[in-house]
Order: structure tokens, then C-alpha cells, then sequence
């Protein structure tokens, strides 16, 4: 895959995905990651004790949440980040600014910095007042990744076998969108998503994460990372349609595992 020469849009119905990612396209993300984790996961953790994400229709960011107004009861309010822009609504009154520095980010939501929804594989939280590395084309990426990876899974969690099949969640702490399906005690369980990247994978990719024990045998299982199997970005947009490719991948592994 090359990873430069500027942004192109793919001709499906994911049209934000970009074709050529950036040279600096994971540090990119690494920084939506900060964002995520410390500013909007926390905007809902601060209210409600609860930091999971979700892919909506303007972008990504908290389902709509209570804030105490004391006696004057409660506000909804959410967070979510579209492009280079991080968006607030707070009684059904919208705001928006310009993506700059987390400290300015938090200022604005409201909260300080937090690491409470941070993961082992999340960047450390650095410099709040750095200037982050965002852009309206990674930013549209991201949403247009999380809106697909939030269609297949919630495909996958329609099959008719499926159990105990988890919300589909975008997890601030890994920015990973996802869900988990199968019996823990028969060893079916697994979880099922989507990665834009991260530290062992460059570019985005599927993947699924086994919770029991599989056969190490089948080349299905091909990710030493994690011990499960990966679907690489370049495969994807290789296809005519992305999102079949990823739910087909998806349904190999669930297949497998409930086979």
C-alpha cells in the first residue's frame, strides 16, 4: 500500500475512507487517540462513571448522557469529534471548535485531562498543550472507518446464533470500535472489530481476538500480535465493497470458533 501522494476517495458508500493514507497518518490517529481518551471518554466518565464511545451520524463520540444540574434536575449532553473539529451539545444547544491542544479541547468540554479510560495500548498522555496532529482528511477517515466497522458488527451481531453479543462500542482507550460475541465457559467467545492502527499494525485492519484457545494451525489465525487473526486495510479497499470484505473476514472467525 502506499502511503503518501495525498488523500483520494474510494467509490463506495464509505466515501470518506481514504485510498492513500498520509505519511504521518498514524501519528495522526495516535493523537485522535489522546483526544479521544482524555477529553471526549472523559466528558461522559466525569458525568456518568462511563467513558465508551459510539460511530453517530455527525462523527464519533458519547452517546447523549445526563449532566446534574442540581435542583434544576438534569441537561443531556454529548461529545463527539467530526474532522478537525470537536463538537458539544448541551441542552440541545451545538457548539464547535477547531481542534488545537488537549488542554484547550478539555477547557472546552469542560474537564481536565483524564487517563481514566487509557489502556496499555494507549499513547501516554504527553503535552496537553501541544498542538495535536489532526486534519479534516484523517478526521473524515476515522469517522467513515468507525461508520463501517460499526455496520458490520452490527451485522455480525444480528446472526441468528450469535450469543451473548456485547453493544457495539467504540473503546476510547484502544480507539477501536468493537464487540464480543460466544459462551466464555464453552470457549466461543471472541471480540470482533475494527483498528484504524496502532503500534503493531501501521495501517487499519480487522481483526478478531479469540478468548479460548484456537487452532494455531489454521492459517485463518495469522496475527502473532494478539494471537488471533487481522484483515489488513489494503485487502479491504482491494474489493468492491469494503464492508463485505470486513463482515466476510468477521464471519470466518466466528464461523471457526462456533464451528
Amino acid at each position: 500500500m502506499k502511503d503518501n501522494s495525498g488523500p483520494q476517495q474510494p467509490k463506495h458508500a464509505y466515501g470518506g475512507l481514504l485510498t492513500e493514507l498520509p505519511e504521518d497518518y498514524l501519528a495522526s490517529v495516535e493523537d485522535y487517540h489522546r483526544l479521544a481518551y482524555a477529553v471526549v471518554g472523559e466528558a461522559r466518565r466525569v458525568a456518568t462513571g462511563r467513558f465508551g464511545l459510539r460511530s453517530l451520524a455527525e462523527g464519533f463520540g458519547t452517546p447523549i448522557f445526563d449532566v446534574p444540574m442540581g435542583r434544576a434536575g438534569e441537561m443531556e449532553c454529548r461529545v463527539w469529534i467530526a474532522g478537525d473539529e470537536l463538537h458539544a451539545e448541551e441542552g440541545g444547544v451545538p457548539r464547535s471548535i477547531h481542534i488545537t491542544t488537549l488542554a484547550a479541547a478539555a477547557a472546552f468540554v469542560g474537564v481536565a485531562p483524564g487517563t481514566e479510560a487509557r489502556e496499555h495500548d494507549s499513547p501516554e498522555l504527553g503535552d496537553a498543550e501541544r498542538w495535536l496532529r489532526v486534519s479534516p482528511e484523517v478526521g473524515a477517515h476515522l469517522v467513515s472507518w468507525f461508520r463501517l466497522g460499526n455496520d458490520v458488527l452490527e451485522q455480525l451481531r444480528a446472526l441468528p446464533g450469535a450469543v451473548d453479543a456485547d453493544e457495539v462500542q467504540l473503546w476510547p482507550g484502544h480507539l477501536d470500535i468493537a464487540t464480543a460475541i460466544g459462551d466464555a465457559e464453552g470457549g466461543t467467545r471472541a471480540t470482533f472489530g475494527l483498528s484504524p492502527g496502532d503500534a503493531a499494525h501501521r495501517y487499519p485492519y480487522a481483526y478478531v481476538g479469540p478468548w479460548g484457545e484456537v487452532d494455531g494451525a489454521d492459517p485463518y489465525w495469522n496475527d502473532a500480535a494478539f494471537g488471533g487473526a487481522s484483515l489488513p486495510y489494503s485487502e479491504m479497499l482491494g474489493t468492491a465493497n469494503p464492508a463485505d470484505a470486513a463482515f466476510e473476514f468477521l464471519f470466518a472467525g466466528y464461523d471457526s470458533i462456533n464451528g
